[in-house]
């Protein structure tokens, strides 16, 4: 019989409190439904590593995981990866796997969780349930990471969406990459909303959200848009917070190349 194993995939945080709400809740569920297979787990940063091996807790990467799972004698894999968008965090672990899939009988990667225009379109409405109603003069901002890889096109076309689901107070927009800060405050004043809610387009609240959006330094997007004249809400929930979120991670691990 072959011996199949799961790897769960993840960047990583250094928030204790931000990993225990998403990535380990994840990782729990992943094992409650399938006990019957062994699932391992790599952090592809290596800051986050060092971090977390001063706290005691060594976490390897995806080239020493999949060396585990050899000595284990794991000869069927699945790799889950957590990563939103198909950027170069992903395009890594592809040349990762690729190097190593031969020595296993079967190897499986699931794609990133916007990889597809009806996922999101899923994530979309996931997120609007989780908001609620918007007021006319409310508007939603969905910060996420960005890269200037040419997977950075998801977040644009995650706010085309929302104009489709007919939400024209929602806004998509990125630390790093084309969605800019600059660029969402010319869209937010000719919407001219009120108030603006700010919440992470992040697995999970960590840094990012932490500093970059709901931070104290006047650089931050809470300050920033409260010095234009929002009044500025910040949510600072990581997308794996939300069940449904971490449902669609599951169904991945169902069928791994959808």
């Amino acid at each position: 019989m072959v011996k199949k194993g799961i790897l769960l995939v993840n960047f990583g945080t250094a928030a204790a409190e931000a990993w225990e709400k998403t990535l380990g809740l994840l990782a729990g569920e992943v094992r409650e439904s399938f006990p019957d297979v062994p699932v391992y787990e790599a952090i592809t940063s290596p800051t986050i590593r060092r971090m977390w091996a001063k706290r005691g807790w060594n976490m390897p990467d995806v080239p020493g995981a999949l060396e585990e799972m050899v000595a284990h004698g794991v000869e069927a894999v699945t790799v889950l990866p957590t990563f939103l968008i198909a950027g170069m965090e992903y395009q890594r672990l592809v040349l990762d796997c690729g190097r190593r899939a031969e020595r296993f009988s079967s190897f499986l990667l699931a794609p990133p969780l916007l990889d597809r225009p009806q996922e999101l379109v899923r994530v979309a409405k996931i997120l609007l349930e989780r908001q609620g109603p918007l007021p006319e003069d409310t508007a939603l901002v969905l910060m996420g990471h960005g890269t200037n890889h040419r997977g950075d096109f998801a977040y644009g076309a995650m706010e085309c969406v929302f104009r489709e689901l007919s939400q024209p107070n929602v806004f998509v927009a990125t630390v790093e990459g084309y969605l800019g800060l600059e660029g969402l405050k010319k869209r937010l004043e000719e919407r001219a909303p009120r108030r603006v809610i700010l919440r992470p387009l992040l697995l999970t609240a960590g840094e990012h959200a932490r500093s970059d959006m709901a931070g104290e330094d006047e650089g931050s997007w809470k300050n920033v848009l409260t010095a234009a004249g929002y009044q500025v809400d910040c949510v600072l929930e990581g997308l794996g917070e939300i069940p449904a979120i971490r449902q669609m991670y599951l169904e991945r691990l169902a069928s791994p190349g959808c």
